[in-house]
C-alpha cells in the first residue's frame, strides 16, 4: 500500500525519483533536478530509527510530491515485477531517476542499469556526487555529526542539520537556579555527538538564537536535550514542538559538583554562542 503524503492524482505523475532519501542531502538534489513539473519522489521506507530526516520531515525540505512505500511491500518483487508495479500504479510514467548505486529486485539482484531494459522507461542514472572530493552519502553525514562536525555536515546537506522535537516537562531547576530552558524529546531523529552547541530554534513561525545541551545531565544523570533561548524578549510559548538547528559545536560535556560551577560554565557557553551566532 502506497502512502501519498502530498495529494496528487497518479495519472499526473510522469517522472519518479526512487530511493530512501534519508538526509535529503545535496547528492539527492542532483536527482531531483531531473524531475520536472510532473515529477514525484518515490520514497522507500525501511528502518526509520535514528534517521536524518524521518519519514514526513522529508516533506519540509522539498516541494515535490512524496509517495511512501514500505520496503516490506516490495522486498520479494523480482526486478521486472517491481517495475511493472510502478507502471501499474502510475499509468503515465515515462522516466525514472536513480543514483548510480541504486539496487532493486529481490535480494537486490538488479542495478540501475537494468531499469531501461526491463521496463522500456527512460532512465537517468546520476553519477557519484562529490563535494571537496568526498562522496556524499547519508552514512558519511552521520559520521560527521557523531564527531560534532555540524559545520562540515552542512556542506553536504546544503542546510544546517535540523531535528524536530517535542517540548516536555523538565526538572524546573534551570528556571529557578540556572537559566530557563526548553526541555526537548526528539523521536526517531539521529542526534549529533553529546555536547553544547550554538543553535537556532524555530517555534511556530519564529526563529530564535539559542544554546543547546545534549547528553547526560549532572543533576539527575539522565539523557536530555535542553535549549536556552538567547533572546531576552522571549518569555514562554504554548507550542508543542520546535525545530532545532545545529550551527556549531562549542564544547564537550562536563560533570559539575555543584550548581554554581555549572552556572559559571553555562554563562561562558552563552557568551560563546552569541559570538558564533553574531548576536
Amino acid at each position: 500500500m502506497l502512502s501519498f503524503f502530498t495529494p496528487i492524482e497518479k495519472t499526473k505523475i510522469t517522472n519518479l525519483a526512487i530511493g530512501s532519501f534519508d538526509g535529503m542531502h545535496l547528492g539527492h538534489f542532483e536527482l531531483f533536478k531531473h524531475l520536472g513539473k510532473n515529477g514525484a519522489l518515490f520514497v522507500i521506507i525501511k528502518d526509520e530509527k535514528e534517521a536524518l530526516t524521518p519519514k514526513y520531515f522529508r516533506a519540509s525540505i522539498v516541494d515535490f510530491p512524496l509517495i511512501f512505500c514500505d520496503f516490506l511491500q516490495i522486498k520479494d518483487f523480482k526486478g521486472k515485477d517491481f517495475l511493472e508495479f510502478l507502471k501499474q500504479e502510475f499509468p503515465n510514467l515515462k522516466k525514472i531517476i536513480v543514483g548510480y548505486d541504486f539496487k532493486f529486485g529481490k535480494e537486490r539482484k538488479n542495478s540501475a542499469k537494468d531499469i531501461q531494459n526491463l521496463s522500456n522507461l527512460q532512465t537517468i542514472i546520476i553519477d557519484e556526487f562529490k563535494i571537496q572530493n568526498k562522496s556524499v552519502h547519508t552514512s558519511m553525514i552521520k559520521s560527521l555529526l557523531k564527531k560534532a562536525k555540524v559545520k562540515e555536515a552542512k556542506n553536504f546537506l546544503g542546510r544546517f542539520y535540523t531535528i524536530q522535537a517535542k517540548i516536555i516537562k523538565g526538572q524546573g531547576i534551570g528556571a529557578k537556579e540556572l537559566f530557563a530552558t526548553l526541555n526537548l524529546l526528539a523521536k526517531d531523529f539521529f542526534l549529533p555527538k553529546d555536547g553544547v552547541y550554538a543553535t537556532l530554534v524555530k517555534i511556530k513561525d519564529k526563529t530564535y538564537q539559542s544554546v543547546s545541551f545534549l547528553g547526560i545531565r549532572s543533576t539527575d544523570k539522565k539523557f536530555s536535550i535542553e535549549t536556552h533561548i538567547l533572546d531576552d524578549t522571549f518569555i514562554s510559548s504554548n507550542a508543542n514542538s520546535v525545530e532545532l538547528s545545529f550551527i556549531d559545536y562549542i564544547r564537550a560535556n562536563k560533570n559539575f559538583e555543584d550548581l554554581s560551577l555549572l552556572k559559571t560554565q553555562i554563562t561562558k557557553d552563552i557568551k560563546r554562542a552569541k559570538e558564533i551566532l553574531g548576536t
